[in-house]
């Protein structure tokens, strides 16, 4: 549902995660993994009301401050858990420039924390030590993505889609953005097919959004300067 709020032609899919989790799941105390997505879920939620023109009243700067907080609360939770157990969540291989990571599952979680500092840059207001746009968050999803290549696991496709997606939409370098819709184009061809060109469509319609959006601003500049 996340994804499909990512890929909805400007139209908002409101739901509620935690009727989920709370629900048909049953969930007494939620693993780590599954707040995370709480988090995430809302997050999307936000961004694509405001690309809808959609409103959220309850999300001021004490909410987004809030999020803020329980995301960077669960990282370092999460990190320390690692350390506790002397297991590294990731390691870096300097002769190859590739990442290694604990375990398959490891490489989708630090991927789903990226995507929650991504998408809090992209929708909330500037707080003074808020997450930044840092090419690292984009760059370590591409690294999870390569890392699960190497494996015959689902995650490596499906629930990869969200974050690829916000790298190919969003990152500042267009290698970057390259890179993360090249998956897609290869997915096509595989049993994500649906998946990929849902994405696909997303890519060239926000690709053609923004070639509109420079081309308005481009002549609203040179009206002015005439």
């Amino acid at each position: 549902m996340t994804f499909i709020n990512l890929t909805g032609n400007s139209k908002r899919i409101p739901f509620r995660i935690q009727g989920i989790l709370y629900g048909p799941l049953r969930y007494v105390e939620l693993p780590r993994f599954q707040t995370l997505m709480g988090y995430v879920s809302d997050l999307v939620d936000v961004y694509v009301a405001r690309k809808t023109g959609a409103s959220r009243p309850e999300f001021g700067l004490d909410a987004y401050t809030v999020l803020e907080s329980n995301i960077k609360a669960l990282w370092l939770e999460y990190m320390n858990d690692a350390v506790d157990t002397d297991k590294l969540l990731f390691w870096e291989d300097t002769s190859t420039e590739t990442r290694h990571f604990r375990d398959a599952f490891t490489a989708l979680v630090v991927a789903y924390f990226s995507v929650a500092r991504i998408l809090l840059s992209l929708i909330t207001p500037r707080l003074p030590d808020g997450f930044p746009t840092l090419s690292d968050d984009y760059t370590s999803i591409l690294l999870a993505s390569q890392y699960l290549q190497t494996h015959t696991v689902g995650c490596a496709y499906m629930r990869m889609a969200t974050p690829l997606l916000l790298v190919a939409l969003h990152s500042p370098e267009p290698n970057q953005r390259n890179q993360a819709t090249a998956y897609f184009e290869g997915w096509t061809q595989r049993s994500m097919s649906g998946v990929s060109t849902l994405a696909l469509e997303t890519i060239r319609r926000n690709h053609v959004y923004e070639r509109d959006r420079t081309r308005e601003q481009w002549q609203k500049s040179a009206l002015i300067n005439t």
